[in-house]
């Protein structure tokens, strides 16, 4: 930077210094006599050798150490799927959407309970039961087991099947143990609240539709990152190009020199001719040294892009970009259809952009929250049917036995209800749900809305580059004529260096303009691909096998 700073003070001192001389010069001969020993001053003032190129000229040849990649955009595009951080982080939302909807399944899930008690405990008896059972106290031991697998179906049925296993001896037996198990099956159904299939598989829905979303949001950005990955690449492809043309500057600028320097030696041209052309070599290689800064900051917001690392820091190497826009060619987009276009772009992007799935999803979760906090507010009914069999015996086999054989049984069925006095909290929610559905449908108009004109403004900045692509085109073929006009003007007196310097500055400017507004172009059609969602279908790009 401070050689390139050097160059633009040491251009802007000559060229000011090289003004002033100028005008000094005009006097008129009288005057130049009388101030003879003053003139000779200032011929040495302006001497050829007044500015030396050599560090700036190292400067702007020096190529930096280091690793190359030559990389076409295609190559781009595939390395950005696989490491643009990015697209990794969005990479998993679908997995975690996976995970809630594996939660969601959970709720039916079987539950098995085990609980197993040993009892051991002594006890005085009243007086009445001393004079029954002729003794003071009463001493028992015995163990209880009880298993429980119990669980809910999606129709809302909850079940339980129970079997309970008791071994107990006290001092009424003489401890003599005796053994008794239960087999018990219990189904209670909802009848109105919880009742059916839709009102209990509400999460399994939603978490569908999670899904659905993260995937969208996952297609959406992939779509933003190779759309930024492209762009990033043809700022470099630009970059690099524009570095050509301020090359080319130079040429031109060295070659004036050359002729100017020739021009001196057969007696046609003064030192001040040599010290204007050298002038104009100092501020192109300031030019190239800055172009060559921004060819490695274009760089570097590529491998940002594509993540590229050396050993864990990020990568030093040179990327070399091998496409290139093609400056002459016109292969995209009449322009008499383009209006035509961009309402077919708007219809295709309705239909393509993620968004829209991602809104109508949003919507229909709002409408699954609304039909929850609906079926909150119903009264609770249920009908409960229960059935039990039991054995009893001093013997575990005989037991089980008679559990087998129902030498105990129970059927019972019955009706539990119950209802929430005006039930404030279930009305609440059901509200807060309704007004969900309706923000997210606003929310669906307005991303609409933003689509459509993201189609438009795209389709216009189409329009508007391309014009633009052209009016440039012809530009550079005005200023290159001016450029060979002015140069032979030069070699035959009619004009000085120092308006040749300035007609090859318009020269190198209109090439970079023409060299911008055709980058600006593809970036435009990238962008116009992106606002239709066609940008991964033009690519061949599959955000599902991502």
């Amino acid at each position: 930077m401070r050689v390139l700073w050097t160059g633009f003070i040491v251009a802007l001192l000559v060229l000011s210094a090289v003004s002033v001389c100028a005008q000094d010069l005009l006097i008129d001969s009288a005057e130049e006599v009388a101030e003879a020993p003053a003139g000779a001053q200032l011929r040495a003032a302006i001497s050829a050798d007044l500015i030396d190129l050599s560090s700036l000229r190292a400067a702007a040849t020096h190529s930096p150490a280091g690793k190359t990649l030559r990389l076409t955009l295609e190559e781009a595009i595939h390395i950005a799927l696989a490491n643009n951080p990015d697209i990794v982080i969005a990479g998993y939302e679908p997995e975690k959407a996976g995970a809630e909807k594996l939660a969601a399944h959970g709720e039916f899930d079987p539950v098995l309970q085990q609980n197993i008690n040993y009892t051991n405990s002594s006890m005085s008896l009243d007086q009445r039961m001393r004079r029954y059972a002729g003794f003071s106290s009463m001493d028992s031991a015995g163990t209880v087991t009880e298993t429980t697998l119990g669980g809910k179906l999606k129709t809302g049925t909850r079940y339980a099947v129970q079997f309970n296993m008791n071994f107990e001896e006290s001092t009424f037996d003489d401890f003599q143990g005796e053994y008794g198990g239960q087999l018990g099956f219990t189904l209670t159904q909802p009848l109105v609240r919880g009742f059916g299939i839709a009102a209990n598989t509400i999460r399994i829905r939603a978490a569908d539709n999670l899904r659905a979303i993260s995937e969208a949001q996952l297609e959406l950005t992939i779509l933003n990152k190779i759309a930024d990955t492209i762009k990033s690449y043809w700022d470099l492809a630009g970059a690099s190009e524009a570095a050509r043309v301020q090359e080319g500057a130079l040429r031109n600028a060295e070659r004036l020199l050359k002729i100017n320097g020739k021009r001196r030696d057969i007696g046609t041209a003064a030192d001040l001719d040599v010290l204007q052309a050298k002038a104009g070599v100092a501020m192109r290689q300031s030019e190239l040294i800055a172009a060559y800064a921004r060819v490695h900051d274009a760089g570097d917001i590529l491998k940002l892009a594509l993540n590229l690392q050396d050993e864990g820091l990020f990568s030093s190497v040179v990327i070399i970009p091998t496409d290139r826009p093609n400056l002459e060619t016109d292969q995209t987009f009449d322009m008499d259809m383009m209006t035509e276009r961009i309402e077919t772009g708007v219809e295709t992007a309705l239909k393509s952009r993620p968004e829209m799935r991602m809104t109508d999803l949003e919507i229909a979760n709002a409408e699954l929250d609304e039909q929850r906090a609906r079926n909150e507010m119903l009264p609770q009914l249920d009908v409960v049917v229960s059935y039990m069999r039991g054995g009893r015996d001093r013997r575990l086999a005989s037991t089980i036995s008679g559990i087998a054989s129902e030498q105990d049984r129970t059927y019972a069925i019955g009706i539990q209800g119950s209802l929430v006095i005006n039930n404030r909290s279930a009305h609440g929610a059901q509200q807060r749900a309704r007004l969900n559905v309706r923000q997210a449908e606003e929310r669906r108009k307005k991303t609409e809305m933003a689509l459509m004109m993201g189609v438009h403004y795209a389709g216009r900045s189409v329009m508007t580059n391309k014009v633009l692509m052209e009016s440039t085109r012809q530009t550079v073929r005005l200023q290159e004529a001016n450029v060979s006009a002015e140069e032979k003007r030069l070699q035959l007196g009619t004009t000085t260096s120092y308006q040749v310097l300035l007609v090859q500055e318009d020269l190198t400017a209109a090439q970079v303009q023409k060299l911008q507004a055709r980058i600006a172009y593809e970036k435009a059609l990238i962008d116009f691909q992106l606002a239709t969602g066609t940008l991964l279908c033009e690519l061949g790009i599959d955000p599902a096998e991502g």
